[in-house]
């Protein structure tokens, strides 16, 4: 069985993987570990899969000075007319950056109908603003309701984002979040590793402090040995756990 390694760059993260695969080179491994779960226990791995893929999109487009924003409505709201209405305002915040000279929009958006339907939303920043006048245009442009705004960094090194983002069920097929078609994806290299006798360790660009390294060993595959490190003064806006970023 031929053993790879991947590595993984979004923004200040650095990741790598290395495995064994009986298949083809570029799919997913994960996936051929699924023939004896159960329907909870395959929907708890796809959230997770899902949530890593979340945090590298979040983590290769965006840093602590853009925001992490959460809109609400003033009535009530099903999440079909909610889906229209956050599509209407992306089109008036396009408009708006564009006219006022600020870059392009770029965000990550979650409809969440947990309670009163909202939405949490990743954008870029208006350059050269204050949070007190990005909030202020941004309510102006929303206008259904109360806007709430935070920027991303936080004095932690993980502030659970995409957990937090994505801690509503989602149906199966379902997309679990939308996003603007300018988003940069994470750089992926993967290469067949030579067998040797020595294990040689996992190690992290110079610069990057290791947060996460793990060996877990899986009947099917063998051995999968996993490491996750941040530039020195980055950050990483992943995790798993249910965060409440607006308390201060």
């Amino acid at each position: 069985m031929p053993k790879y390694r991947k590595k993984i760059r979004a923004g200040d993260v650095y990741e790598v993987e290395e495995f064994y695969s009986p298949r083809t080179i570029g799919k997913k491994y994960e996936r051929g570990r699924n023939e004896n779960l159960t329907p909870e226990e395959q929907a708890k791995r796809n959230l997770n899969i899902a949530r890593k893929k979340l945090t590298r999109l979040v983590n290769a487009n965006f840093n602590g000075n853009d925001y992490f924003v959460l809109l609400t409505y003033d009535r009530e709201m099903d999440a079909e007319r909610a889906k229209t209405e956050a599509a209407n305002f992306f089109k008036r915040l396009k408009r708006y950056r564009r006219k006022n000279g600020f870059s392009d929009l770029k965000y990550i958006a979650v409809v969440e109908t947990e309670g009163r339907v909202h939405h949490h939303i990743v954008m870029n920043a208006f350059d050269g603003l204050s949070m007190k006048e990005a909030k202020e245009i941004l309510q102006g442009i929303w206008g259904r309701g109360l806007v709430l705004l935070k920027q991303l960094k936080k004095n932690q090194p993980d502030n659970r984002l995409a957990g937090y983002i994505t801690k509503e069920n989602t149906k199966k097929g379902a997309k679990r979040w939308s996003g603007s078609r300018n988003l940069q994806k994470p750089k992926v290299e993967i290469e067949r590793v030579k067998e040797t006798k020595r294990k040689t360790p996992l190690r992290p660009p110079k610069g990057f402090k290791v947060i996460q390294s793990t060996e877990d060993f899986f009947e099917e595959i063998g051995w999968v040995r996993y490491m996750k490190a941040v530039r020195e003064g980055g950050m990483d806006y992943g995790g798993y756990e249910k965060g409440e970023l607006y308390e201060e």
